[in-house]
């Protein structure tokens, strides 16, 4: 069974991953020699970020050959050219990077490239048709909330009681508070993600990710958050520590020597699973995966995690909407069950400093 919806695309959707992958770095801290880690490849940032363990083999897999063709472009771009040009291609215009790992990408992924050309040339994680559109919605931001002089007032204060105070006093505005009720409204929320998110978005949703927002804004330093930076700016600020861990400097020596390590697919989650010998793998990091597709596919998910987890391995999942039931049960399949881990979906969503894609369900795979 392949993944539905989501069916193999030659356009490029996302130059970077939007969610925090300090988080996934915690999870991962909180195993005991992980020796394998599965995870959505989407912009890669996320695969990167997890090379930082030594000796951990990341598989990146993805229903879109675009996504893959940018993952590998940014690895081989790591490995021929070094950070310092593959940050810069990641941030600014990525042509001249590019046109030098070309002719090492495979033949699919240099032509689904080529053609994207263009986009290239705004950087490598502004690059997809999804940071396109943000940037469109941060046009409206600034031409009916607020301007980008204020915008960035904001977002280099480093202290969060200034923050706090800013937030207050100047930046929730009735525009911005208006601006939030239609931007979570059942209405939009519906436009923007389809029919089928209809039935995950709570009526209480624009309240819901007021909170988040709020949070985001104001109790996590906005100097170092890149997802506030990319949201709202379209770029990162030039500290070191406002980057993805993948793109910092402290991290590079780590992930240097683990390039190699990072292994891609284009293929549908359920069938690369089905494909990986029983009890191999650490760290399932899933990604809003789940949030779409039909309850026949999350159990056959489900009995393939159970079949291929090893021993205390864990399994991550994101959604952009919050979830009143868990999304995988407790039933035994292979000897195995998937144990909800309460403190640790509290841990992750405490730290998470993204805007989106924030609510998690964490579980371990336990033996029966």
């Amino acid at each position: 069974m392949t993944d539905p919806i989501f069916g193999r695309d030659k356009k490029l959707m996302f130059g970077q991953v939007r969610e925090d992958a300090e988080a996934d770095i915690y999870l991962l801290g909180k195993l005991e020699n992980a020796k394998r880690a599965f995870v959505i490849a989407s912009g890669g940032c996320t695969a990167f970020s997890m090379l930082s363990f030594p000796d951990l083999q990341v598989d990146a897999i993805d229903v879109s050959e675009a996504q893959i063709a940018l993952v590998q472009a940014k690895q081989l771009m790591f490995k021929n050219l070094g950070l310092d040009v593959t940050r810069d291609a990641c941030k600014a215009d990525a042509t001249a990077a590019y046109k030098q790992v070309r002719s090492l990408l495979p033949d699919r992924s240099r032509a689904i490239l080529d053609a994207s050309s263009h986009s290239i040339q705004r950087g490598l994680n502004n690059s997809g048709w999804v940071d396109m559109r943000m940037q469109q919605i941060t046009s409206l931001f600034y031409a009916f909330i607020h301007n980008r002089a204020t915008t960035e007032q904001f977002l280099a204060m480093c202290d969060t009681s200034q923050q706090l105070e800013f937030y207050r006093e100047h930046w929730s505005n009735w525009q911005w508070k208006l601006g939030l009720d239609v931007a979570f409204s059942r209405v939009f929320m519906t436009l923007m993600h389809g029919a089928d998110a209809e039935r995950l978005i709570p009526s209480d949703f624009s309240v819901i990710m007021k909170r988040r927002l709020l949070r985001a804004l104001t109790e996590v330093p906005a100097c170092t958050n890149p997802y506030v930076w990319q949201t709202f700016l379209g770029r990162y600020n030039g500290r070191d520590d406002a980057l993805p861990p993948y793109l910092q400097n402290r991290r590079w020596e780590a992930i240097s020597k683990n390039l190699e390590r990072l292994s891609t697919y284009c293929c549908g989650t359920v069938d690369w699973l089905k494909k990986q010998p029983d009890r191999s793998i650490d760290y399932f990091g899933l990604s809003n995966i789940l949030e779409l597709l039909p309850e026949d596919y999350t159990k056959e998910l489900q009995r393939e995690v159970l079949r291929c987890a090893r021993p205390n391995a864990l399994v991550c999942v994101r959604g952009i909407f919050p979830r009143k039931t868990e999304v995988f049960d407790a039933s035994p399949q292979n000897n195995f069950r998937l144990e909800v881990e309460s403190q640790l979906k509290s841990d992750a969503e405490a730290m998470d400093r993204s805007l989106f894609c924030n609510f998690y369900q964490i579980y371990r795979c336990l033996p029966v």
